[in-house]
């Protein structure tokens, strides 16, 4: 199972994270297939593209699977698509695997805001992931900061 821990003194805010990159190839790691393939979802899942529509009412399908080989799809609708300053994108099916016991499955649909801003250092990304229940929301925080860890280290190996 992966580690989702979290301090508890974690607040819901918005996940900033600077990425040494261009805001367009961020927001292209967002919205083209095999670049979201190579980063996204928590340490040691793999995930799979099974449909991405990048456009305001274009839907998106994943399927992600777990360290110990379990898969789940995650998917959901573009709300709004501003290359290369905004994605907004509600999902509708949450990956609900390995959570942690006791930790209830989101099944309601959430809404995520990325926000791109071009920086001195590369691309200040704001990501808002809202309308999660409490337990889900500590996940979802772990499990963004180490995607973006991951897109980081894949954009920096053409980027810049």
């Amino acid at each position: 199972m992966i580690d989702f821990s979290l301090p508890s003194e974690v607040q819901t805010k918005p996940i900033t994270y600077t990425v040494r990159a261009t805001p367009s190839e961020v927001f292209d790691a967002w919205v083209i297939p095999s670049m979201v393939e190579a980063w996204w979802g928590p340490d040691g899942f793999t995930m799979r593209v099974l449909n991405l529509t990048a456009k305001a009412g274009g839907e998106f399908a994943f399927e992600m699977t777990a360290p110990n080989g379990n898969s789940c799809i995650m998917s959901g609708v573009y709300r709004s698509v501003d290359r290369p300053k905004r994605l907004v994108f509600e999902v509708y099916e949450h990956c609900n695997l390995d959570l942690p016991h006791g930790t209830k499955p989101q099944r309601n649909s959430s809404l995520v805001e990325v926000v791109f801003r071009g920086s001195e250092l590369g691309t200040v990304v704001s990501l808002t992931h809202t309308l999660l229940n409490t337990d889900y929301e500590k996940l979802a925080a772990v499990s963004w900061a180490q995607s973006l860890r991951r897109m980081e280290g894949m954009l920096s190996v053409t980027s810049l």
